[in-house]
C-alpha cells in the first residue's frame, strides 16, 4: 500500500488557534514551544489529529503559573495538562537540558522525532522522519536497542504504527524488539493493553499482529492464540471485542483479558465469543427447535458477531473448507436464523414467559428459593423447542407436570 503523502512544510493556519494561542503564550514568557510527535507527523500526511502535545522549555511551575487551568498530571515526567477549545493539549518540559533537538533525539521512532514551530513556522526533521514516512518505513531514532531499554512499551508500539500507519519496520528496529520481549514484563499492564487495543483496530491490524509473531512478543502475551489469527483479523470490522475474539481462539482467552486488566464487561463478552465459536458446530440448521436453543444460549446481540467471526475464519481460508461445504452451512444457518425470527419467535430469556416469578411461585405453594429458578429454567427450555406453549394456560400445564415430577424424584 502506498504511503500518504508527506508535506514538505506546515502552514500555521492547519493548527487550531487555541493550540497555536497556547504556544505564542509560552514565547511571550521567553520560552520556546513545538508541537511535537504524532500531531505534526499526522498534520504532514494530512490526517486528522487526536491530541496535540507541545515540547517547551517552560519549567512546569512556569506553566501552571501561565495557564491557571492547567492541570499537572505528570510532574514526575514534566507534564502539564492544559485544557482548550481544541481539547486537552500535554505541555511537557524538554526531558534532556534547554534544547529541542536533544529531546529529539530521545523519542522512540523517526516519524515522532519531529517538531514545528506555528509562531516562525519552522519544521525540524532531525532524524528524517518525513523521508521514512514517505518510504512507508518505520525506523527508531538512532540506536533501537537504547529507546526500547529506556521504554520496553516502545516495541509492542512499533507493532501498532506498524497496523495503524501501514510502515514496516527496519531490521535493526525488529532485531530490538525480538530482544526486548522479556523486558515487557516490567511495564504496567494497563499501558500493554492501550497499546494492543490501538494495534487490534488498525486499519492494517494483520501487519502488527504479524510483526508481534515473528517477534516472539504475541508468545509471551498471549501464548496460544490462533495460527490465522492475523489472516481472520483482517476480515473482520474494526470492532475491538470482535478482533479480540479471533485473536485469542485457541489461547486461554479468560487469564488473558484478566491478566491485561480489559474490563469486566470486555472480558466477558470476548470470553462468551469465543466460547461459543463456531457458531454452527453444534446446530442443526434444518430443525427449528435447534436453531432457536442456539439463539438463546449466545443471546441475539452476540449473533451478529459470531456469524461474522466465523465467515472471516472461512474467508481467510483457515477453515477447512476445500468443498465449499463450511460457507454453505453458515449460510443455510443465518438463513435458519431469520426463519425463525420471522416466525416469531419471543421467549429467549425467563422474563418473555406468560407467565412471571410471581405466579409460578403461585401454582408451586413456595416461596423465592432455587426451586423456583428451576421451574423458569424449565418452562424456558420449552418454550425453546416449541413456541406455541408460551401461553399462560399452556405453561401452567407445562408447570403442573414438572412439579408432579420433581415432586415424585
Amino acid at each position: 500500500m502506498e504511503a500518504p503523502p508527506c508535506a514538505e512544510q506546515l502552514d500555521p493556519r492547519e493548527v487550531p488557534p487555541a493550540v497555536r494561542a497556547l504556544v505564542e503564550t509560552l514565547g511571550a514568557a521567553g520560552h520556546a514551544g513545538y508541537l511535537v510527535g504524532g500531531c505534526v507527523r499526522d498534520l504532514l500526511q494530512g490526517r486528522a489529529v487526536a491530541d496535540f502535545d507541545v515540547a517547551t522549555s517552560a519549567p512546569p511551575p512556569l506553566v501552571l503559573e501561565l495557564f491557571p487551568r492547567a492541570v499537572p498530571i505528570g510532574l514526575r515526567h514534566g507534564t502539564v495538562m492544559i485544557p482548550t477549545e481544541s481539547g486537552p493539549v500535554d505541555v511537557t518540559t524538554f526531558r534532556n537540558g534547554n534544547c529541542i533537538e536533544r529531546d529529539l533525539a530521545h523519542r522512540d521512532f523517526t516519524c515522532n522525532a519531529l517538531a514545528y514551530d506555528p509562531r516562525r513556522g519552522v519544521l525540524l526533521d532531525p532524524f528524517d522522519g518525513r523521508n521514512d514516512l514517505a518510504q512507508g518505513r518505520l525506523r527508531a531514532v538512532r540506536s533501537a536497542r537504547d529507546r526500547f531499554a529506556e521504554d520496553p512499551l516502545r516495541a509492542l508500539r512499533a507493532a501498532r504504527l506498524a497496523a495503524t500507519l501501514d510502515l514496516a519496520p527496519d531490521p535493526e528496529l525488529e532485531s530490538a524488539m525480538a530482544e526486548t520481549r522479556q523486558a515487557l514484563g516490567r511495564v504496567a499492564r494497563e499501558r500493554i493493553r492501550q497499546e494492543l487495543s490501538l494495534l487490534l483496530l488498525g486499519r492494517r491490524a494483520e501487519r502488527g499482529l504479524t510483526l508481534l509473531r515473528r517477534s516472539g512478543i504475541e508468545e509471551r502475551l498471549v501464548p496460544g492464540a490462533a495460527p490465522d489469527a492475523a489472516a481472520v483479523v483482517a476480515a473482520l470490522p474494526a470492532q475491538l471485542e470482535l478482533r479480540l475474539a479471533a485473536w485469542l481462539r485457541g489461547a486461554r482467552a479468560a487469564s488473558i483479558l484478566r491478566r491485561l486488566r480489559f474490563s469486566r464487561r470486555s472480558a466477558e463478552r470476548v470470553e462468551r465469543l469465543v466460547r461459543l465459536h463456531p457458531i454452527d458446530a453444534r446446530v442443526d440448521a434444518a430443525r427449528d427447535a435447534s436453531v432457536r436453543g442456539l439463539i438463546k444460549r449466545a443471546g441475539e446481540e452476540n449473533l451478529p458477531a459470531l456469524l461474522a467471526l466465523r465467515r472471516a475464519e472461512l474467508e481467510a481460508g483457515s477453515a477447512r473448507d476445500e468443498d465449499g461445504a463450511g460457507a454453505a452451512g453458515l449460510r443455510a444457518l443465518e438463513e435458519a436464523i431469520q426463519r425463525v425470527r420471522q416466525a416469531g419467535f419471543l421467549a429467549l430469556r425467563r422474563y418473555d414467559l406468560a407467565l412471571d416469578g410471581k405466579e409460578v411461585m403461585r401454582l408451586l405453594g413456595c416461596g423465592p428459593g432455587p426451586e423456583v429458578g428451576r421451574a423458569l429454567r424449565y418452562l424456558t427450555d420449552r418454550v425453546v423447542e416449541d413456541p406455541a406453549c408460551n401461553t399462560p394456560a399452556g405453561l401452567r400445564a407445562l408447570l403442573e407436570r414438572w412439579g408432579d415430577h420433581a415432586g415424585s424424584s
